[in-house]
Order: C-alpha cells, then sequence, then structure tokens
C-alpha cells in the first residue's frame, strides 16, 4: 500500500493512500463479514480509518442501531488484533444529534449537534471512549456549523491538536470560502490549519445551480491544489456503484450532458488499461485532478499551455462492505493512468 502525508503545521501524518470507510461497519454489517474486510484491509497494508460519532444513528428504527456503532465495531477490531499503534483512525463530530428524542434529517431542520467548543469536545472524548485510543489521527467538523465564526471552529480543533489528542484538524462538507477563511486564521496565530479537507467527489462535476458546499468543486480543486499542506477526502468516489452501472440515473447533483461524457471517457480508459471504471476513478483521485484554473498571477504574456499544471492532494474514501469490493479498490493502485488519460479525465 503506497502511502501519503497529511500537513497541519509542523505535524506530517503519514497515512494509506486508499482510506477505508467504515460507515456501514457494524451497522449494516455485522461483526464477522466487518472484520473481514477489515482484515482484509489491514492484510494489504490498509492502515487509514474513517468513521464518524452519528454513524448508527440514522438506521435507528429500521435497524435497532444506535449513534457510534461503527465507532464501536472499529474499536473492538483494534482491540481484538492489538494494533492501536499502528493504525491511524479519522473519526467526526458535529452531524450527531442535538437532541436525542428527535431523528437526524439531511433537511432543515437537521437536529445537528453542531460545533460549539463543548460540543467538539465533549464529542471527542466519547468517541475515544468507544474507539479505545488516546488520540485520532484526524479529527472532522463532520458539518459546517453557520452559527459560529470560522475563526472559533478553526481555534476550537487547533486546541486538541495542541493538547495531543488530535494529529491532524479537519472539516467537512463545507464551502472552500469557509475552509480558507479558517486556514488563513490559523495561520495567522501560528496554530494548527485545517489539513484534511472531506467532500464528496467522484467523476462528476455539480450541476449549474445546484447546492455545492458538500461537493468538490473547481473552484475547491484549484484552492487545495495551490495549497499543497491540504488534502481532499473524497467520500462517495464510486457514487455507490452507479458508475459501473451507467443505465442508472444519474444523482440530481451531478444531472447535466458533461456528466454522460466524462462516464463515457472513463469506460474508454478502463477497457483500454482492462480495468474497472471504479478502478479507473480511484487511480485518477490517486493521481491528483488537475486544476482547471490556469490564469496564474504574472501570466498575462504566457498561454495556458505554458503555465504549470497544478494538482491536488486527493485521497479515496473507500466504503467497500465486502471482502471482494474492497479487492476491486484494490486494485486501483495497480492502474497506471498515462498523461493522456489524466488529460482527458481532468478536462472533458
Amino acid at each position: 500500500m503506497r502511502t501519503r502525508q497529511l500537513r497541519s503545521q509542523h505535524q506530517a501524518v503519514p497515512v494509506s493512500a486508499l482510506c477505508l470507510g467504515v460507515m456501514a461497519l457494524g451497522v449494516h454489517q455485522g461483526e464477522d463479514s466487518s472484520y473481514a474486510v477489515l482484515d482484509r484491509y489491514f492484510e494489504a497494508g490498509g492502515r487509514f480509518l474513517d468513521t464518524a460519532n452519528n454513524y448508527g444513528a440514522w438506521t435507528e428504527e429500521s435497524l435497532g442501531t444506535q449513534a457510534g456503532d461503527s465507532e464501536r465495531l472499529l474499536g473492538r477490531w483494534i482491540a481484538s488484533r492489538g494494533v492501536a499503534e499502528e493504525v491511524v483512525v479519522a473519526t467526526k463530530c458535529g452531524a450527531g444529534k442535538a437532541d436525542p428524542r428527535r431523528p437526524l434529517s439531511g433537511q432543515a431542520p437537521t437536529n445537528y449537534e453542531g460545533l460549539a467548543p463543548e460540543v467538539v469536545r465533549r464529542e471527542l472524548t466519547a468517541s475515544l471512549e468507544r474507539l479505545g485510543l488516546p488520540r485520532v489521527g484526524v479529527y472532522y467538523g463532520h458539518v459546517d456549523d453557520r452559527t459560529r465564526q470560522a475563526a472559533e471552529i478553526a481555534d476550537t480543533f487547533a486546541d486538541l491538536v495542541e493538547e495531543g489528542l488530535v494529529q491532524v484538524p479537519g472539516l467537512s462538507n463545507t464551502t472552500t470560502w469557509r475552509l480558507a477563511e479558517a486556514r488563513a486564521h490559523s495561520r495567522s496565530a501560528s496554530r494548527p490549519a485545517f489539513g484534511a479537507w472531506q467532500q464528496e467527489h467522484s467523476l462528476y462535476w455539480p450541476a449549474p445551480g445546484g447546492a455545492e458546499d458538500t461537493l468538490v468543486t473547481r473552484e475547491g480543486l484549484d484552492y487545495a491544489a495551490e495549497h499543497p499542506d491540504l488534502t481532499i477526502l473524497s467520500y462517495s468516489p464510486l457514487q455507490k456503484g452507479q458508475l459501473a452501472r451507467p443505465w442508472l440515473p444519474l444523482p440530481d447533483r451531478y444531472a447535466h450532458p458533461g456528466s454522460g461524457r466524462r462516464l463515457l471517457t472513463a469506460h474508454q480508459i478502463a477497457h483500454a488499461h482492462g480495468s474497472t471504471v471504479n478502478q479507473v476513478v480511484l487511480a485518477w483521485h490517486l493521481a491528483g485532478p488537475a486544476s482547471s484554473v490556469r490564469y496564474a498571477a504574472g501570466s498575462a504574456t504566457l498561454t495556458t499551455d505554458a503555465l504549470p499544471l497544478r494538482r491536488a492532494a486527493m485521497i479515496p474514501v473507500i466504503g467497500a462492505r465486502t471482502v471482494e469490493q474492497l479487492d476491486e479498490a484494490l486494485g486501483a493502485l495497480d492502474v497506471q493512468l498515462d498523461a493522456e488519460d489524466l488529460a482527458a479525465l481532468d478536462g472533458c
């Protein structure tokens, strides 16, 4: 397994190039099948695991689960395998229940707990207990809290890094400008800045006019390409199997003609390499999608082709529920996309 570096101020944390998201493990998947996936990932050299404090809350009525079940499962596996010192665990807060008597919702009022300093600290303490760890590698604000200033959120997470409870602070489902504002505040105060940014990204770009706060946009990609100390963690990179089933409708957030063209291009590249379209998309993420914003300062006398190509650091978060799904994703590490392939995926 190749490794990457997550960075924040003077901290550099080596992590696996493919991150295993364990949202379904311990929630949709039982212990035996969950352990089989975790064991296979570890056997393949994987050491970077992603969870959240609210995984299990969405399925309380349908599956009889509860918030934190994914963390509990992961904590039991870590303890049973004795690998606490070998793995890097990322978890999240902010999208747990504010009122335990009400359900969570993706639409307002969401009932999200938010990112008040006391909430962030309380939830980290609970997550560490469920995971059985003294600290986590990455701690995300799971959703933005627009009732609070970006500077306050930045300071809240910087405190936890400086106390040794978190290695790299992160944000998720947050607009580019809010992330940039928070990072600028931390840098101006010489404090640990957000070094991980988890957003939904696959092959497609958002449809015009839709909400973009949870997605990787071209502007966000350009920001990350300009700041090599920031890594994008792309979730839902395989769009729940839609990439491999092109007859399925596109999600509304990506429903426009350009998405179909991009999917066709990815399938053509996969055919040429003898790989799957899922592996091609993951390999593109691993290569780092290139920014298409090419007008750099002082470039008025240069042609576009003369400007340097800038790529954003990206780690896909794969959500395999079976060993077979995991093995397909791991195969992306062996796919070597050439310059022509990357240019087609970057530009189409």
